[in-house]
């Protein structure tokens, strides 16, 4: 019978995957990590005492065990030189992000390797699973569910949460579900529970392909938050694709070993619902990896001769897999939804950015990503930047290269991963942590490589010599029927597994799955069933009777505090997560009081959450509460000190609200450092400098203000500042030419033309001839507001319109007199050019409109007179144009 903590580790495979709460939390996925974490130390506390009872402690000796413990002591001192390495201003956000990490890398990681070794003595050769009844039960358990919508309880009112985690018809389904999957899994036996592993798998995928095509079975509306890439029940389509890579080998293997056609053709319906769920994700680097975990099961002898046999089921289900993957359509969702066979030609964009400049955002915003990786690993090559800093330090390095380099600047982002764990490693562990890296793998996988080589071994000498001794007849060659009797012995199970692990290594070759609970949790499941079991089949044991029993039992107890406050730890991350939603939501209905009431019960949970901590200080500041304010931002850089958005928003308020200059300037020097894209951190920050004595100031806000201006040239307020820097620093010529750049973008800018006159004044320099040029842009308006749509008009206009190309207002003058002289086309062409500029410019619409009306386009006209009341609800003109219109 299958022991309580085997039965609680069947319940956290079951479980965790499938649970979810779309309204709980701001990811769904939070409560699944919550459960997961606290259940492996309810279970590892289990197991220490349930094995100290029986006197003796017992764990496989792993092959891996040595190569792991030395990956987990280097991610360790790797942290902790880098705490001691750091300015004191970043260890309270080191101190947060790493201790979520190493919990994450031992609870998550060497935990359930550990549990999973313990689990892995028994896997017969012949699965003992009856296969109709997990079926039956897989069928029964959707249909329950499919009740759900008319069963479930009504959305519960703002603020409560009970309602929200409470339904009885869902609590009555997952009973039921919970309490079937141990009655199937009874036997505690390996393939027991990855027969939990693949019901799950199931369920999952047909999900996940139902919200591809817009079927939803729980929910009123569809969910997707990622356009047409099926997230299933994981919250993210990377995640859902990653545990189907680690399935499909079982299924497989299961498919090929399976005793009837029956059987054969329930794993073949499961291998298809894996496949087609994978495809819905759309997800490559999983695509690639599932190619990998397939590989090596070619390796098994044994396998190879299943597929031979009943050819006729086997070509029919290989066609229809391929068939799948080269005709899957596109999803049904609304946004970005290409079929499979165009998110793998899409990749041509790849070759078009040399000539056309546009990158192609998978690859391009990776390369931003590893650039920085690398960068941070190279800063310490032995030790990386600090095991589980990445995320925290990351924004830093990105501002240097998108300053660098204009192509990545449309790829800004704030990464939580390297998207490559060789990298990934090397950033943060550097050379040590990639050495044990590889020792960790290489050992694993030669033990896997080892177990296959001794099964042929074996195969080869078993028919050597006959019952007695003799050698066979025929000189020593076997018969093709002893040869398949002998490669019985081959451990295709654990290949299968070992398979799994791979295609998950290979598809972190670009996804980041790694570093997220479910997935995490089976991959490690994975290595420590394959390595235990090899172990414990060979008698590699370790055993230990503990000569003092009252000094074992102090062990376990401290053993079972450390779990107890691992479980209280992950129930104060849920119940901050949960508050930190409500007041989110609050927020964003404006409920200020509301929203503080819940975001401040989210900060004393104690385990601090950047984007909670953040949002309070948000609330503080729209409450006019600022002091609260800066508290509440300095706390959330406690938290994690690489948002730029903190160090803005705290600078803007130390600056505009509480009158102190030089603690606002630091902020934002920082700000400026990791985004230097931000129009408004150059906009607020000029400000700054410019304020009061500017000569302290000068050569800062000249520094700024060039950059400023090469990020945004057409923005009139930096071009004037930074013109007037020049002149104040005696730098006539670059006075002049800065004013001369911004009168020939806005040739109406009457402060840039008295600022150019006065710049000239002062050095005695020619006038330019923009200021000519001026006065003729001025002399059309002139013209235009007497009224006079003449020859001599549209001369002066096409004239102007060639001295100022990039003059919104000069090509709204010509289109005007093109109009005034018939020709509708030109007319039209310079408003669209003038909106594309400009789109709130409410005269262009206004006549853009009227030519879309006159040449008959209706509904076009329509919509521009919907754009200007949205932009001035009490504009008379496009309301009366629009009930002419009736439309």
């Amino acid at each position: 019978m299958i022991g309580p903590s085997r039965g609680l580790l069947v319940v956290l495979h079951f479980l965790c995957p499938l649970l979810f709460f779309t309204n709980l939390t701001r990811n769904p996925y939070f409560t699944q990590i919550v459960l997961l974490n606290a259940g492996i130390l309810v279970a590892l506390g289990w197991t220490a005492v349930w094995q100290l009872r029986s006197g003796r402690l017992q764990v496989p000796r792993l092959a891996i065990a040595a190569p792991l413990a030395a990956f987990v002591a280097v991610c360790g001192v790797s942290w902790l030189y880098a705490y001691f390495g750091h300015a004191a201003f970043y260890r309270d956000a080191m101190r947060s992000e790493g201790l979520r990490m190493m919990f994450f890398t031992v609870v998550n990681a060497f935990v359930p390797c550990c549990l999973a070794s313990l689990c892995a003595e028994y896997c017969p050769e012949e699965p003992d699973v009856q296969v109709g009844k997990w079926a039956f039960f897989v069928v029964a358990w959707i249909l329950l569910w499919s009740a759900f919508p008319q069963f479930r309880a009504r959305p519960s009112t703002a603020g409560a949460i009970w309602p929200l985690l409470w339904d009885s018809y869902g609590a009555l389904v997952w009973a039921v579900g919970l309490g079937w999957v141990l009655w199937l899994a009874r036997s505690g036996s390996v393939h027991a529970l990855w027969h939990v592993i693949l019901a799950v798998g199931f369920l999952a995928a047909v999900y996940g392909v139902g919200q591809y095509f817009t079927i939803e079975f729980f929910w009123p509306k569809i969910l997707d938050p990622y356009g047409g890439r099926s997230v299933s029940t994981f919250g993210n389509p990377n995640f859902l694709s990653s545990y189907l890579v680690m399935v499909i080998p079982l299924a497989v293997t299961y498919y090929l070993v399976a005793r009837t056609r029956l059987q054969r053709a329930a794993y073949a319906v499961v291998l298809l619902a894996l496949e087609a769920s994978l495809l819905c994700s759309l997800t490559r680097s999983s695509w690639a990896g599932a190619v990998a975990a397939v590989a090596p099961l070619l390796l098994s002898r044994r396998l190879r001769e299943l597929a031979r046999s009943d050819l006729e089921f086997h070509g029919l289900v290989f066609a229809a897999l391929v068939l799948m993957a080269l005709a899957w359509p596109q999803s049904s969702v609304a946004g970005y939804a290409p079929s499979v066979v165009g998110r793998l030609t899409e990749m041509g964009d790849i070759f078009k950015t040399a000539s056309t400049g546009v990158p192609y955002h998978p690859l391009h915003q990776r390369l931003l990503i590893w650039m920085c990786a690398w960068t941070m690993g190279a800063e310490n090559p032995f030790l990386g930047k600090g095991w589980g800093l990445f995320e925290l330090f990351y924004p830093f390095y990105q501002g240097h290269f998108l300053d660098l380099f204009a192509i990545f600047r449309p790829l800004r982002t704030h990464a939580n991963n390297a998207h490559n764990e060789l990298l990934e490693i090397w950033a943060q562990a550097g050379l040590l942590g990639l050495s044990a890296f590889f020792w960790l793998w290489t050992a694993y996988f030669r033990k896997v490589w080892g177990s296959l080589r001794e099964a042929w071994d074996a195969a080869v000498a078993a028919p050597a010599r006959g019952a007695e001794g003799a050698a066979p007849s025929g000189g020593g060659k076997r018969p093709r029927s002893t040869l398949r009797a002998a490669w019985e012995g081959e451990p295709i199970w654990m290949l299968a597994a070992s398979a799994g692990v791979l295609g998950m290594l290979v598809d972190n070759l670009l996804n980041v799955s790694l570093h997220f609970a479910v997935p995490a949790f089976l991959f490690w499941w994975q290595v420590g069933t394959v390595t235990g079991h090899l172990s414990i089949r060979e008698g590699r044991i370790w055993n230990w009777e503990p000569v003092r029993r009252a000094g074992a039992w102090a062990g376990v107890a401290a053993l079972c505090a450390a779990c107890a406050w691992g479980g209280n730890y992950w129930y104060r991350q849920w119940n901050r997560e949960v508050e930190y939603f409500l007041g989110f939501k609050f927020m964003r209905q404006g409920s200020m009081r509301q929203a503080i009431e819940h975001l401040d019960a989210s900060y004393r949970s104690g385990v601090r959450e950047v984007n909670a901590i953040y949002e309070l200080g948000n609330a503080y500041a729209r409450s006019e509460q600022s002091e609260k304010a800066v508290w509440g931002y300095t706390e959330a850089l406690k938290a994690n000190a690489g948002y730029d958005e903190i160090y803005f928003n705290r600078g803007t308020i130390l600056s505009l609200r509480l009158n102190r200059p030089q603690e606002a300037l630091r902020d934002y020097m920082t700000s400026w450092a990791i985004n230097p894209l931000s129009e408004q951190v150059y906009t607020n920050f000029a400000a700054l400098l410019l304020q009061g004595d500017v000569s302290k100031n000068k050569d800062l806000a000249l520094k700024l203000l060039e950059r400023a201006v090469h990020f945004f040239p057409e923005n009139t307020s930096f071009l004037i500042n930074l013109g007037a820097l020049h002149f104040m620093q005696g730098d006539y010529v670059r006075a002049e030419e800065t004013y001369t750049r911004l009168l020939r973008l806005h040739p109406e800018a009457l402060r840039a033309e008295q600022s150019l006159r006065e710049t000239l004044a002062k050095s005695g320099r020619p006038a330019p001839a923009i200021l000519e040029q001026s006065a003729a842009f001025r002399r059309l308006g002139e013209r235009l507001g007497r009224r006079e749509f003449d020859a001599e008009s549209l001369r002066l206009a096409r004239q102007v319109a060639e001295w100022f190309p990039r003059s919104a207002q000069a090509r709204f003058y010509l289109a005007n007199l093109e109009l005034s002289q018939g020709d509708a086309a030109k007319a039209e062409k310079l408003l669209r050019e003038v909106l594309a500029a400009e789109p709130g410019n409410l005269s262009a619409m206004m006549n853009l409109a009227q030519i879309l009306k006159r040449t008959g386009r209706a509904s076009g006209a329509a919509e521009l007179l919907r754009s200007a009341l949205r932009l001035d609800p009490n504009n008379a003109f496009a309301k009366s144009e629009l009930a002419a219109l009736g439309l």
